[in-house]
């Protein structure tokens, strides 16, 4: 979704900016082999210290901030493991969000979610307190894989768990799988993919599995005791996993994302869009008024630096015009619809077509220009990552 000026209930024709909004919940029953986001186990005793200091971050920014100029587009719920808040808590943060500025018309309001790990009842109650969207971690069918990236799920209950969610009424449902697993062949990466689709999510993530440093993976690959598996067959798992989910419904829209038409996630386009965004909690990020900052990625710190700051901020970054003109290129190539260059003419004073004309020549067949949008090919999706690292400045 691309960043629009809305209406809001209020009737006011004052045009505003949309906000994102994101809350980190860190607590985990169990810590995935190949994850680097910051969760905890063991944990759950502190849930009430974290609410009292994220409601309290949440209650300083909005004295600290103006945000009269924006509407609430998106609230994402992500972690960790969201479903271990109990529901009068999770809708206790929401009422909180909410009152932050005026909300948008049909806001998108997602959770993630563990299979097994949220009953029918707590589901019907987490719709109730306002989340419209549900994303389910089922990363694999395969109980060796599961077993492999510490799942603590079995295929059975992600299929369970997401007829559970349906029935709660939720019907924008989104499942994630990981391929490229050590071990994993073809036939179980489409396979994988096929049980999805049989049950018929809105919108289906795939991730390659990658070895991120500090986690257990990482560690594993050092010592020689896991070979992952070759770049070729990474991208080939790609590729098949891309062309078999476009053949079933589900277009590519982003790199990593595929959904039926009008089911892609907002949240997420507003992060690739440029929409300032807010993020509370331990380890989660924010991005208002050009500048970006972090907040520290522990729990017990960051609980002693909200209750003596109402803040929990580690750091920030200003966002310089080169830094800015870097990040539109790299989070546009992301996405199918690919970089305005007219959007990018006038922000930056740039024709990128005269001034990287070597790199066009060198990324031939993976890159094309149609209708203004500069985009990457199905050819070149394995690479994006390389061909927007070549159109940046230094």
């Amino acid at each position: 979704m691309e960043s629009m000026v809305f209406k809001l209930h209020s009737g006011m024709n004052a045009p505003k900016k949309p906000l994102a909004l994101y809350i980190h919940i860190p607590f985990c029953k169990a810590k995935c082999t190949y994850c680097d986001f910051y969760s905890i186990i063991g944990r759950e005793d502190s849930i009430p210290d974290y609410m009292t200091s994220i409601l309290a971050e949440i209650a300083h920014t909005s004295s600290s901030l103006d945000l009269s100029q924006h509407f609430i587009d998106t609230i994402f719920f992500g972690g960790g493991t969201p479903n271990l808040l109990a529901p009068n808590q999770l809708e206790k943060l929401l009422k909180t969000l909410l009152n932050l500025t005026s909300n948008g018309v049909n806001m998108e309001i997602g959770m993630e979610l563990n299979p097994g790990e949220a009953s029918l009842e707590n589901l019907i109650a987490y719709r109730d307190a306002g989340i419209n969207r549900i994303s389910i971690g089922m990363q694999s069918f395969q109980p060796h894989l599961l077993k492999f990236m510490s799942r603590i799920h079995s295929a059975e209950k992600s299929i369970s768990t997401f007829e559970d969610v349906r029935k709660a009424g939720f019907k924008n449902v989104s499942g994630d799988l990981i391929f490229a697993v050590p071990g994993q062949t073809r036939h179980q990466w489409i396979s994988d993919l096929q049980r999805l689709i049989d049950l018929q999510p809105e919108h289906i993530s795939t991730y390659s599995l990658t070895v991120e440093e500090g986690t257990a993976l990482h560690r594993w690959v050092e010592a020689g005791h896991v070979e992952m598996l070759e770049e070729t067959v990474d991208t080939g798992m790609y590729a098949w996993g891309r062309e078999f989910l476009e053949a079933a419904g589900y277009p590519n829209y982003e790199i990593s994302n595929h959904a039926r038409p009008g089911y892609e996630c907002r949240h997420n386009l507003n992060y690739w869009t440029g929409v300032e965004y807010l993020g509370f909690g331990p380890a989660a990020h924010s991005y208002f008024q050009k500048r970006r900052h972090w907040n520290i990625k522990n729990l017990d710190r960051y609980i002693a630096l909200v209750k003596q700051t109402g803040l929990g901020e580690d750091n920030f970054e200003a966002i310089d015009k080169n830094m800015a003109r870097n990040e539109l290129i790299l989070t546009r190539l992301r996405l199918a619809r690919g970089l305005d260059l007219s959007e990018y003419s006038n922000q930056f004073g740039e024709n990128l077509l005269t001034t990287k004309q070597e790199i066009f020549k060198k990324w031939t067949g993976k890159i094309s220009v149609e209708g203004g949008h500069l985009r990457v090919t199905p050819a070149g999706w394995a690479l994006t990552d390389e061909i927007s690292s070549d159109l940046m400045s230094l």
